[in-house]
């Protein structure tokens, strides 16, 4: 046989296949608008040869099966110092050597030159993505955002302003496990395709930045695509050019819309490529003109909050609320001295809606979450552990529709839950590693409307409950970053946050208020199933006007629930026995004849006496009381003696505090 004549047969071989595994293996998506990309008439490909020599090649059509290239030029010399040329928008190259980072820009006229230089160095770090090993995991978007692949395979965003030369942010975590990939390229805003080191396989993800979620994540494209041992680039618009050893340039575009390749490895150049060492596209020559960008749900100011309360590793009690302004309110005081309390608006000049979550790091500093009036999920750490001082904000975006909710799980690892306008459950966990939240990832579900409650269990996992249109409450379990099927709690018209109690053996107690306005409870076994019957709690004598707040005590091991009356005030059922599952009527829980306009927020902390059950509500003028509760010692004494003791003996005494006030509006 001819033997070129068996090469070229063996070349279309290897085409055909790669072919074939590229649209074989393509996964389901969500659906999207038509196909509307947008690409400039001509736009450029920079290549840097090996002595150094930048040639600029004009590109026709680069989105189309009419790409062609026009004649090149020489634009520059010197640029073999650059280890990695990477291309950006609006005719921007950077080069990345030793040094750091410089920008480039070329236009019409020439290149660009700020203060007399053609190049500027935007950073001094970045020099490991000059090195052999690394060089293909830095890329930029047609935004200009970059994106890269850190030592440890963690993927992170940067943003430079130009206006202010100075980045707009920096090493912001996006995701873990991209260690496994040997390139990435973005194609398009916030769309990175990455490579398998292992298969060739090909990835595709879309980021939004300006949500900080991820849009489409880990999408299969098929398999051969470590033939382009010379890299990949992108002119935007999910196209792709890559280059083999040969020097071969073969020319890609995905469709988003309908989940295909309307390029598919057309050849556009058979050799030549391979004597450059660098190949750059400017990445917004081609766009996609339908957004992405997730809608900002209306946020009103919720008028009477409820407050979040914990006990810190340190002791002291923290709490934090938001008042019906929006201003976000912390208060730290000791178990000992209600009086020491020191309340302190940390919100500046945000403002705030809603429940905020108070929790702990893994460095013991008190962090505040909390949705911002614009939607996005805020956050703020303690700057030391038993300061009174704070970091700065940091946005955690999302865009959501409820309140967050956050557990720390049993690895310690935080996880940040919230549902977004659409009806689904979303959550950013925290690096293994570090602090660091990963960025939003979508977990499921549809038709949500509720804030979640996330309730820590074994194994690092943790159950999520939230409430549906219909009002039923929905329960799945999230382990591993995933979230497993949702169980229906039975029931529907349940309104308000439900309260959720945790048992010895991970059972669960679960509270919310019924179709008929009144608290009612139902149970997830140890096995992990649940009753699906809701049995009434406290009986007919109140009507609640809000959400239940319940709290297995520590000092008898019955558990409490406390509600807030269409009456204004705070009552109160407790349990018949440890463990019993039946209640007694709901009681006063106050000493004093005060109404109060938030639903109570029940914990329980250890002093110098012990440990105490309370509970946090706020008056209609925004006043704290914090109630103290004196179970009584025939409680504390057992089940069996408890059953025999005479039912008037048997209530609490709840003993009022009145807190400092909150501080004057600025």
């Amino acid at each position: 046989m001819n033997r070129s004549r068996w090469r070229g047969r063996f070349a279309a071989a290897q085409v055909a296949a790669l072919a074939a595994a590229l649209l074989a293996v393509v996964a389901p998506t969500p659906a999207y608008a038509a196909d509307t990309v947008s690409c400039a008439a001509q736009t450029s490909f920079f290549a840097a040869d090996t002595t150094g020599r930048l040639w600029r090649y004009p590109v026709n059509s680069p989105g189309s099966t009419s790409l062609s290239f026009s004649a090149r030029s020489q634009i520059g010399n010197g640029w073999q110092t650059y280890g990695r040329v990477i291309g950006g928008p609006g005719g921007r190259v950077y080069g990345i050597n030793a040094n750091g980072l410089y920008r480039y820009r070329w236009t019409s006229s020439g290149w660009e030159k700020i203060n007399g230089s053609e190049g500027q160095r935007i950073s001094t770090g970045f020099t490991q993505f000059a090195s052999a090993s690394a060089r293909n995991k830095i890329t930029v978007d047609e935004r200009g955002d970059f994106y890269a692949v850190d030592g440890l395979g963690r993927l992170r965003t940067y943003r430079y302003d130009e206006a202010a030369g100075a980045w707009a942010f920096s090493d912001r975590l996006l995701d873990t496990g991209w260690g496994r990939f040997n390139l990435i390229v973005a194609a398009g805003q916030g769309v990175l395709f990455a490579r398998d080191a292992t298969d060739g396989r090909l990835y595709r993800y879309r980021y939004d930045a300006d949500s900080q979620r991820w849009i489409d994540y880990h999408q299969s494209l098929g398999t051969g695509w470590n033939v382009f041992t010379k890299g990949v680039v992108s002119a935007g618009g999910d196209t792709l050019f890559g280059i083999e050893a040969s020097g071969l340039m073969a020319q890609y575009r995905f469709r988003e819309d309908n989940n295909t390749w309307v390029v598919l490895r057309r050849t556009i150049s058979t050799s030549g490529w391979q004597s450059f060492s660098n190949v750059a596209a400017i990445t917004n020559a081609c766009t996609l003109t339908a957004s992405h960008v997730p809608a900002r749900p209306a946020v009103p100011v919720a008028q009477y909050a409820a407050a979040s309360v914990t006990q810190a590793n340190s002791n002291s009690i923290e709490l934090a609320h938001t008042d019906n302004i929006g201003r976000l309110l912390h208060g730290r005081m000791s178990p000992d001295n209600f009086s020491s309390l020191q309340l302190t608006a940390v919100s500046g000049s945000e403002g705030f809606s809603g429940v905020p979550a108070v929790s702990e790091n893994t460095q013991n500093l008190t962090r505040i979450t909390a949705r911002n009036i614009n939607s996005d999920v805020w956050t703020r750490t303690q700057s030391a552990a038993g300061s009174p001082g704070w970091g700065g904000w940091a946005d955690l975006g999302g865009r959501m529709a409820t309140n967050p909710a956050v557990a720390r799980l049993s690895d310690q690892r935080e996880v940040v839950f919230a549902v977004d306008a659409g009806g689904a459950l979303w959550a950013r966990r925290q690096d293994p590693a570090h602090a660091d939240l990963l960025a939003w990832r979508k977990l499921g579900g549809s038709g949500l409307t509720g804030t979640p409650v996330a309730v820590p269990l074994a194994n690092a996992s943790a159950l999520v409950v939230v409430a549906d249109s219909a009002g039923t409450l929905q329960a799945a379990l999230y382990t591993g970053g995933t979230l497993g099927a949702w169980t229906s709690l039975g029931g529907s018209g349940f309104t308000g946050t439900p309260a959720v109690v945790v048992m010895p053996g991970y059972r669960l107690r679960i509270f919310s208020r019924n179709s008929v306005g009144r608290i009612a409870a139902t149970e997830r076994r140890v096995d992990g199933t649940f009753t699906g019957t809701w049995t009434p709690v406290g009986g007919t004598g109140v009507v609640p006007a809000g959400a239940p707040s319940a709290l297995l005590s520590p000092v008898t091991g019955r558990i409490g629930v406390y509600v807030r009356g269409t009456d204004g005030y705070i009552h109160y059922a407790a349990e018949t026995a440890q463990g019993s599952g039946t209640w007694g009527a709901f009681i006063p829980a106050q000493d004093a004849f005060e109404t109060y306009a938030t639903d109570p927020t029940a914990f329980s902390f250890v002093n110098a006496n012990g440990a105490n059950v309370a509970y946090l509500a706020r008056t209609p003028a925004g006043s704290l009381r914090l109630y103290t509760v004196q179970e009584p010692t025939s409680w504390i004494a057992g089940a069996a003696r408890a059953r025999t003791t005479s039912a008037s003996t048997e209530r609490p005494v709840f003993h009022r505090h009145v807190l400092p006030p909150p501080p004057p509006v600025d």
